[in-house]
């Protein structure tokens, strides 16, 4: 968690240990989980309050320390800050969030075109909502 810790500072974010919890959870998150998964997985051993996650978790997001999604059932979900751009595959039925490589480099075909439109791209973000067969 280093590189969290880092950015926090950086980003002149003091890290309470509520706040390094919450951190934790998402470094080692293999998904995007949301406010109550984070907070069912930071109480496991610990005492932490769900209103002390959501305040860490809006803090972190301010700072641009953790990135908030809110994909199509409306939940903000979160991903530690940082990570290559890639898009995401929701499932329209379950409301999975699945990240796709971008070996195909998509991102730099969009950055591309972006500055041949004349733009610096400051930031995208690619949601592809689909249904299994």
């Amino acid at each position: 968690m280093g590189r969290l810790e880092d950015l926090c500072r950086e980003r002149g974010v003091r890290l309470t240990e509520q706040r390094r919890i919450v951190l934790e959870v998402l470094e080692d998150a293999t998904d995007h989980p949301c406010t109550f998964e984070i907070h069912r997985r930071a109480s496991v051993g610990r005492r932490i309050g769900v209103a002390t996650v959501y305040r860490a978790l809006n803090s972190l997001a301010t700072a641009g320390v953790v990135t908030r999604h809110v994909f199509r059932d409306g939940k903000a979900r979160y991903e530690r800050a940082g990570r290559a751009v890639h898009p995401h595959l929701i499932d329209v039925a379950t409301g999975e969030v699945i990240e796709l490589d971008d070996e195909g480099g998509l991102a730099r075909m969009i950055e591309v075109e972006a500055r041949r439109m004349g733009f610096h791209l400051v930031e995208f973000r690619l949601k592809l909502f689909g249904e299994k067969n």
